[in-house]
């Protein structure tokens, strides 16, 4: 009777063991849930809501501005009905899209956002695609700036081509992060992760100085002056002046 008691034991105390390992997993698992199997349900779930904006065929918004302001306002319709049909986790924040728009266009002002619809300087490599040349130029020379439809459908294409161009990649991962780690899309921080975007060093640097001051010119009421024209891909100096 011992000798079988002193064999049972063992088991016993191996069965105890595992027992409360598996008890602690299941603790962590049901109080700590693993963030890959969260984002995976929260993905099945913006794809039925999608799918479902999707359907509703929403019209595209209008597109007027006269205005520093009224160009952000504008600019952030053309976002809430792209992000109305897009998937959470492929939504580009409003705030990154709106400064690289007023930085790259000029706040709606050069001819490229006048003239072809884009207010990103999106290039594109085939000359069977609509597009413009740089001014003075006449022939082609391998590459134009795209001409879209409509504003917003620049925006759209733009949101695309962030989700989907090899070369934003690193963009994509620190937006998949944040989100499986449930941290809020911060432009500053995504922002940097776009170098591939601007042969411009600072690029960054701009886009951040852009995003504070539209912060700044929201708390105020009527408009401030902003001076317009702007080159992204021209290397500032010190202190980009022309983003005063």
């Amino acid at each position: 009777m011992q000798k079988r008691f002193k064999l049972i034991t063992p088991l016993i105390k191996k069965f105890i063991s595992y027992f409360t390992v598996g008890l602690i997993i299941f603790s962590i698992g049901t109080f700590l849930p693993n963030p890959y199997i969260k984002y995976k349900l929260r993905l099945q779930s913006e794809n039925f809501y999608t799918n479902w904006a999707n359907n509703l065929g929403l019209q595209e918004p209008t597109f007027n501005y006269n205005n520093d302001i009224q160009f952000v306002q504008a600019v952030r319709k053309c976002v809430d009905w792209v992000n109305f049909e897009t998937p959470r986790y492929e939504r580009v924040p409003i705030e990154m899209i709106v400064a690289q728009a007023a930085l790259e266009s000029g706040w709606g002002t050069s001819r490229f956002a006048i003239e072809g619809n884009n207010l990103f300087g999106i290039r594109t490599y085939d000359k069977n695609v609509p597009h413009m040349l740089l001014e003075g130029r006449t022939k082609w020379k391998g590459w134009g700036v795209r001409i879209f439809a409509t504003k917003c459908k620049g925006v759209k294409f733009f949101v695309e081509l962030l989700n989907n161009h090899s070369a934003y990649q690193e963009f994509r991962d620190k937006r998949r992060s944040m989100i499986l780690w449930d941290q809020q899309l911060d432009p500053k921080i995504l922002i940097k992760t776009l170098g591939n975007y601007s042969t411009t060093d600072d690029y960054d640097e701009r886009v951040i100085y852009i995003i504070d001051k539209i912060r700044e010119q929201e708390k105020k009421s009527g408009e401030i002056e902003i001076e317009t024209k702007v080159d992204s891909h021209v290397k500032p100096p010190e202190k980009p002046k022309d983003l005063k």
